[in-house]
């Protein structure tokens, strides 16, 4: 009979040992422990962490997260595992390598024909777009979403991702704030209704075009760093186009369809909605005329209230305000930003502009 040396299974235990400590150590390495705030959403973290969120991104972290029952609702204290940006960036990577699964061959084997092929399309042109999104990434009360195409309001929920021509909708004493793409901030308060008009991307500049269009209610906007300075970010309603880059101000649009601007970084572009018309013979041949004495200089009368028709644009700096109604337009006038801070709507807001500091997006 051999007797089996009594190290050897010392040996064999203590390098299984040493082997799942390695192993744990290079998982922990690959994760993040991240413990949940109030305040808080997957897809706020998602944005924290890694500068954006997307359906592929839930997944994942639904996967990291199987303790976790329902993802879109999640409590102060839990704690959450998200991959670091670079363990992310390989899942990612891996994602796309997979094939499609092989929908075709389980038609052909349950004796259905197979789908006509499709070609896959060739390059995109330079004048080709790609579509953005906008994540809601907080809710408080009954905020509702209706999808472009339907008819029916249906009740929103976190991490809903909202597309080109979704509309929006916050009852009285709730809250909502929607991330975009590009990571611009947009939060709004009760009784208030928004329509993303519109969310693109030149794919061959990187100049983006977003408008959203708000027809009543109070709307807080933080923009995001964009790639293209061409870039625009419009916000439409009854009285005003309000164009921005690089900006903080918060928007009102009153029962009237008056509109109150306050600026409270930057600079905000006050658009005149209503354009004067063309005279009847723009464009047409030029009418050469015989000379003609020309009158001599004139007195020209002092500051007089500005016409619907006759302003083009004004421009807002930090700590300007200006009301804007169906009558005229009244000149920019100083706010007090310490006053302002005493409504909690103005604090809210503040603090979560402080909290959201994402990485830079990936180009």
């Amino acid at each position: 009979m051999k007797l089996v040396p009594p190290l050897r299974p010392l040996w064999f235990f203590l390098t299984l040992f040493l082997l799942s400590s390695l192993t744990g150590i290079l998982l922990a390495q690959e994760t993040l422990r991240i413990q949940v705030r109030r305040g808080d959403s997957l897809s706020y973290l998602s944005f924290k962490t890694y500068g954006m969120y997307n359906r592929e991104i839930a997944d994942i972290l639904k996967r990291e997260n199987p303790q976790i029952k329902e993802i879109d609702l999640i409590f102060a204290g839990q704690f959450l595992n998200f991959p670091t940006p670079e363990s992310l960036k390989k899942k990612l990577a891996e994602r796309s390598a997979k094939p499609l699964s092989p929908a075709g061959t389980q038609e052909v084997q349950e004796g259905r024909p197979s789908p006509p092929v499709v070609p896959t399309p060739g390059p995109l042109s330079e004048t080709q777009v790609r579509a953005q999104n906008g994540v809601i990434t907080f809710l408080e009360g009954g905020v509702q979403v209706k999808k472009s195409g339907e008819t029916q309001w249906v009740s929103a929920r976190p991490n809903m991702i909202l597309s080109e021509k979704d509309q929006i909708r916050v009852p009285p004493q709730a809250k909502a704030e929607l991330i975009l793409d590009n990571q611009s901030v947009l939060r709004l308060s009760g009784n208030t209704v928004l329509t993303l008009q519109k969310l693109e991307e030149e794919k061959a500049t990187r100049k983006e075009n977003t408008r959203v269009e708000m027809s009543l209610g109070r709307l807080w906007l933080k923009m995001g760093k964009l790639f293209n300075p061409a870039s625009r970010c419009d916000v439409r309603t009854p009285t005003v186009i309000a164009g921005v880059q690089g900006t903080i101000y918060q928007l009102s649009v009153a029962g009237d369809q008056s509109t109150t601007i306050q600026v409270y970084e930057g600079a905000v572009r006050v658009y005149n909605p209503f354009p004067q018309a063309q005279p009847p013979d723009a464009g047409g041949p030029t009418q050469v005329e015989k000379p003609r004495e020309v009158a001599g200089p004139k007195e020209v009368g002092g500051p007089k209230p500005v016409s619907r028709e006759e302003w083009t644009q004004i421009v807002l700096h930090q700590y300007q305000q200006i009301k804007v109604t169906g009558k005229g337009v009244p000149q920019p006038a100083p706010f007090d930003p310490a006053r302002e801070r005493t409504n909690e709507w103005v604090r809210w807001n503040e603090e979560r502009d402080a909290d959201f500091t994402p990485p830079a997006r990936p180009r």
